[in-house]
């Protein structure tokens, strides 16, 4: 499969009833091990499962659905030569991969591959707020993907499974007022505005089925770092706890 075209089939199965029952649908976690964390200086922020509640219409009435979704942080932070702090991040989500009378109720179904990446942000966002700011550091002050470019691919080994890496650089609207370390940590070179800044970062995505979830990952890093080849080889040793076959 292509891994960001993310035109999935991403549906998951609704065990209520026509009544408006509240259904709930878990994923299994996906991690990277300490193993190949260590070598290149990237420590585990945290491993949380984010609930995640909208309604699904089947039939003539509409029900509400919690579908829960794991994250996974994991970050590298380095000072350069001027002292100032650069951050990387790699954010692990797996989320359910099921289908029930041809609809989709997984948060990430049919989304652009700007809507993936917001999406993802605000997950990590409400992790952060969920464990204090400890997945990853990463996502709590963007509030808004202003323009995504691909600026390239590559094939990786994930799961089992030849995928895509997708590179984009990204535009990004931040609030400046929130006091958590992103990896939108400005260099010197970055624009420094006081009342919300635009920056540029380097995003790197990839999204593999795997029994009956989704894995997706996203690494984040300013553009005037060098990380895409380690981040990649860490998404190459992401394990996942498959919980099953999609239906």
């Amino acid at each position: 499969m292509r891994a960001v075209a993310l035109s999935l089939v991403v549906v998951l199965v609704v065990v209520a009833g026509c009544t408006g029952t509240l259904a709930e649908v878990r994923s299994g976690p996906a991690t990277i091990p300490e193993t190949a964390l260590a070598p290149v200086g990237y420590v585990h922020g945290n491993t949380t499962e984010v609930p995640l509640t909208y309604p699904l219409g089947v039939g003539p009435v509409s029900r509400d659905v919690t579908v829960y979704v794991w994250v996974s942080g994991y970050s590298r932070t380095v000072t350069d030569a001027l002292g100032a702090n650069d951050t990387a991040a790699l954010l692990v989500v797996s989320s359910p991969n099921r289908r029930v009378e041809g609809q989709s109720v997984n948060p990430f179904t049919q989304l652009s591959n700007r809507g993936v990446v917001s999406e993802l942000f605000e997950v990590v966002a409400e992790a952060d707020n969920t464990t204090g700011g400890v997945v990853a550091g990463v996502g709590t002050n963007v509030t808004e993907v202003a323009r995504l470019e691909e600026t390239g691919t590559q094939n990786r080994t994930v799961l089992g499974q030849q995928v895509e890496v997708v590179t984009f650089t990204a535009t990004v609207e931040v609030d400046t007022a929130v006091s958590t370390v992103t990896v939108t940590t400005p260099s010197p070179a970055d624009a420094r505005d006081e009342a919300g800044a635009t920056r540029t970062l380097l995003v790197h995505l990839l999204a593999v089925e795997h029994g009956a979830d989704v894995v997706f990952a996203m690494g984040v890093h300013g553009d005037d770092m060098d990380e895409a080849e380690t981040i990649a080889a860490l998404m190459e040793a992401i394990e996942h706890e498959a919980v099953g076959e999609a239906a």
